[in-house]
């Protein structure tokens, strides 16, 4: 009998264990999360609008300005009124003025009450805004009380040294942050300003309002405005104090990020994916030494071998949920009948060498039947075929072949995982090796298979459980009842997003891509000067 989340109930005398769901079952995914952060600081995948943190900086500027009086700096509640209203303005200028752009915060709330300004003569800010005790979920335009810039900007503004936070409010730097506030300043009026402040005062916006405020618009072009400078600037300076590495280096991580990123544009195809840049940047960094790429390059191959072990070892997970799904199994018939079938489906496509030591087996993998890159293919299709068997098979297979193609690369990865201090972080593509593949190295196939997959059970359940103890909610996608495996979900294998969203919407809001993902003559030039390390 198999068990969903709505209908599993625990046999315990107990509060429900309230199983969710979860994207990450093998608690491995926060070691690539932890690379892609190291490559591209600033920015996260919530961040997507460039000019939210010129604007963000510009009302803590004004709001340190406000007098001690000031209603709005009573409480830090007080100071998250000033920028939800704030925030929830933009909102409405946006879907009024420019309806097809995206990214803006609380614009489902603002297109749901675009006519009430008709209606009332007004948008009535304050109440679309303004939280208290008693404001339903989702009777506002953004639930989390500190706004959009609580719980999506601000990480980024602090790892950018912009802003910080003290007792509760959020504050701009006195230098870096100042800066910003004083050149996005520049690009507004002084009438501008003083409507923007005097409507968030009110709590009121008017049609009328609109085409003047249309200089906060979030599409503005603004690249040869001090504000552009400073957004220029902010992206091509080094990573700053917190990026120094184990060996006391300052890194350039982001900045060699960007110019990746535009040469992938420049070189590419109509045919180009630009989101495949870490793929890309695994193949070429697969054929030279360390030292004939770049720090992010190197970087951006780290992430994906991290990704590749992932989703292998997320490939085999499935297809043992999907073999639970189908019929009831004791531990031990499970780790019997699916290493089994398992050993069966390989003999198939390895034939004998499946009796071979792992180390054997592996340097007898058909390197063009077998390449890591293509494996992907092959667990998409066993996912796609709901064939739980050739999932384990294929996920298998793919992390042995990636294991062999990488491993003259694993002293460079060592030391790169070190020296940027992720060598700890749970799930990386080394503690995946050395767990699954150096330490059965002595085994034969069936021997390993069935290691491999009671390693997973149990990793499984102690990454769940941990997570429970550090209060999170029951994540597990099953359990053993009487020594009897019963199936609670099945998660499919996923990959995860590492911010080139965010990096292509800030090329085109600086005007270096066109919307049809081209370099632009800025864009032109400013790789040129990149490339020859102007």
């Amino acid at each position: 009998m198999s068990y969903n989340l709505e209908t599993y109930k625990e046999p315990f005398w107990a509060k429900s264990g309230n199983f969710v769901r979860g994207r990450d079952p093998l608690g491995v995914q926060n070691s690539s999360i932890s690379v892609y952060a190291t490559l591209l600081p600033g920015m996260t995948n919530l961040t997507l609008r460039l000019r939210y943190y010129g604007m963000y900086l510009w009302l803590l500027d004004e709001y340190h300005a406000l007098p001690t009086n000031s209603p709005f700096k009573q409480s830090p509640k007080a100071q998250y009124t000033f920028i939800r209203r704030a925030e929830l303005i933009t909102a409405f200028l946006m879907v009024n003025k420019h309806p097809n752009e995206l990214s803006v915060i609380g614009n489902d709330f603002a297109n749901r009450n675009i006519n009430e300004a008709k209606e009332k003569g007004f948008y009535d800010i304050a109440l679309g805004a303004d939280q208290n005790k008693d404001t339903e979920k989702g009777s506002v335009y953004w639930d989390y009380n500190s706004g959009a810039l609580g719980q999506y900007y601000a990480g980024s503004l602090f790892a950018l040294n912009l802003a910080d936070s003290k007792n509760g409010y959020f504050e701009r730097t006195e230098d870096y942050g100042k800066q910003l506030a004083e050149s996005y300043r520049k690009s507004l009026s002084k009438e501008v300003e003083v409507l923007f402040l005097k409507r968030i005062n009110e709590g009121k916006l008017y049609l009328d309002d609109l085409d003047l405020l249309d200089e906060i618009a979030l599409n503005k072009k603004y690249k040869d405005t001090p504000e552009g400078v400073f957004y220029f600037k902010m992206l091509l300076s080094d990573d700053g104090i917190k990026s120094k590495t184990a060996s006391q280096k300052i890194t350039s991580q982001r900045k060699e990020s960007l110019q990746i990123f535009l040469n992938l544009i420049k070189n590419g195809d109509e045919n180009l994916n630009i989101f495949e840049l870490p793929l890309i940047s695994y193949s070429s960094c697969l054929k030279k030494n360390k030292d004939e790429v770049s720090e992010a390059s190197f970087g951006w191959y780290y992430y994906y071998l991290n990704e590749l072990a992932h989703h292998s070892l997320e490939a085999v997970f499935w297809g043992m949920l999907r073999e639970m799904d189908l019929k009831s199994y004791s531990l031990e018939q499970f780790l019997s009948k699916i290493t089994k079938k398992v050993c069966d489906k390989s003999k198939i496509l390895l034939g004998e060498h499946t009796e071979y030591l792992i180390p054997e087996l592996i340097s007898q993998l058909d390197k063009e039947k077998f390449i890591t890159l293509n494996y992907i293919e092959s667990i998409a299709d066993s996912v796609k075929r709901e064939d739980g068997i050739d999932g384990i098979v294929q996920g298998i297979l793919a992390l042995l072949s990636l294991y062999r193609d990488n491993q003259h690369k694993l002293n460079d990865v060592r030391f790169y995982a070190n020296d940027h201090f992720l060598n700890t972080k749970y799930g990386n593509a080394i503690q995946i090796f050395h767990t699954y593949v150096e330490t059965s190295k002595s085994l034969r196939f069936e021997d390993f298979v069935r290691k491999f997959i009671h390693t997973l059970l149990n990793e499984h359940i102690a990454v769940a459980y941990n997570k429970m103890g550090n209060g999170e909610k029951n994540l597990l996608k099953f359990v053993v009842e009487d020594n009897y495996l019963v199936h609670i979900e099945t998660m499919r294998p996923n990959f995860t997003n590492p911010r080139l969203r965010t990096l292509l919407n800030f090329t085109q809001d600086l005007g270096l891509v066109s919307v049809e993902n081209k370099l632009t003559e800025s864009g032109k030039q400013l790789l040129n000067e990149l490339n020859s390390g102007e």
